[in-house]
């Protein structure tokens, strides 16, 4: 299946929402964000690469969407209060942006694995609270926490970055029981491998050695960004918890 046009339209089923996505300037993010476009929101995104975000923004026609551009690292807490008052009335909110590095886990630097929980675990918590308080007053929003299959699984090499997305996984469970009297709704997506770039950050000789060595095909950015439109557009009284996704032949 070849990838969606990026200035085609699918629909305007999501016209007049205002959506967030981190971790848009590649990827996964940047998938949803053109995904989100053109089911006819207005997207922020956010990313710490203002150049890629900036040519996103370029990427389907002014007339079609109107993309807004917040470029920051997540890893910055002043920013990312910054980002929750930019995004205090976005009805949709793609909690995306993460880190990986894999490695051993007696090996892995504790360096490494800070920076996976303030990027993978806290900036999100945070951003659900500040944005998810808003859609609770004015009781309508949907929160989507793209987690992985890490989330409940863990393999070798992986055992800080599961952890993160076990606590990511704990977060969409909790914040769906608390908000959903308020009409919020909250959705995990749990993809498996995904062809993107996140894991470059993973040198040692081992892990690489792993990666080289898998037997099936990865998935594209782009399943997982329908699974997001798929989560977005159901029925309202449909609520779409839990999405798994996986390689056919892993």
């Amino acid at each position: 299946m070849q990838a969606k046009s990026e200035d085609s339209i699918v629909s305007q089923r999501l016209a007049g929402r205002l959506a967030l996505v981190t971790g848009a300037s590649a990827g996964i993010g940047r998938a949803c964000a053109l995904a989100l476009a053109r089911e006819g929101a207005e997207v922020i995104v956010t990313g710490r690469r203002k150049d890629r975000l900036d040519a996103l923004a370029e990427a389907v026609p002014g007339h079609r969407a109107h993309f807004r551009v917040v470029p920051g690292d997540l890893a910055d807490s002043s920013f990312v209060r910054r980002l929750i008052d930019a995004a205090s009335a976005a009805d949709i909110l793609v909690n995306n942006a993460g880190i990986l590095t894999y490695a051993p886990f007696l090996e892995i630097k504790p360096e490494e694995c800070d920076a996976m929980f303030r990027v993978n675990v806290l900036a999100p918590m945070h951003l659900c609270q500040g944005v998810g308080a808003a859609m609770a007053a004015r009781r309508r929003g949907h929160v989507i926490m793209i987690t992985s299959l890490g989330a409940r699984t863990v393999n070798r090499f992986g055992v800080a970055y599961a952890a993160t997305k076990h606590a990511l996984s704990a977060i969409a469970k909790g914040m769906r029981l608390e908000l959903k009297a308020f009409g919020v709704r909250v959705t995990e997506i749990a993809p498996g491998m995904v062809d993107t770039g996140i894991r470059e950050s993973s040198t040692h000789p081992d892990v690489v050695a792993a990666i080289e060595g898998r037997k099936f095909a990865p998935l594209r950015p782009d399943d997982v960004a329908d699974a997001v439109i798929y989560a977005t557009t159901a029925d309202d009284n449909c609520s779409a918890d839990l999405i798994e996704l996986r390689p056919r032949e892993a």
